[in-house]
């Protein structure tokens, strides 16, 4: 639960920019735009917060009973097109997914990426490491700053 709060914290105390819209006389700037992958506990925190502090939220999960707890808190859920695919194990936990699911989610999180300003990772699977989900040249997409 913190672990989300601190990392959107965290993210906007760097960012070069507001976190929220805003009009003034010289024009209007946009809210930030923050990608969350992985919606358990943190990623929910995440959401949260980053939709509490104005930012436009956009967030994805393995497991398709997330869908509708993303859209709940105001974030747009983003699919994988990938089909036949729940990735929910026992207990709601994420489960290890295929390789042909795992190419889909590269190239969908290759295309969200370049328009995020923030994105943050709380994808985790008990008993394992960490998924890479960024690679370095969805790093080089992104916007600067």
């Amino acid at each position: 639960n913190i672990a989300g709060y601190r990392a959107v914290i965290d993210s906007f105390n760097n960012l070069p920019r507001f976190s929220r819209s805003s009009v003034m006389a010289c024009g209007a700037v946009l809210p930030a735009k923050v990608f969350v992958i992985g919606t358990g506990v943190a990623g929910l925190s995440a959401i949260a917060t980053a939709h509490a502090l104005g930012a436009k939220v956009y967030a994805n999960d393995v497991r398709d009973a997330a869908r509708e707890q993303v859209q709940s808190m105001g974030a747009e859920f983003i699919p994988v097109d990938a089909t036949g695919v729940a990735g929910e194990g026992v207990g709601g936990y994420a489960t290890e997914m295929g390789l042909e699911y795992k190419k889909a989610q590269l190239a969908t999180y290759a295309q969200v990426v370049k328009e995020m300003d923030v994105v943050i990772a709380t994808a985790m699977l008990p008993s394992h490491a960490a998924p890479v989900l960024i690679t370095s040249d969805m790093l080089c997409s992104m916007k600067h700053g």
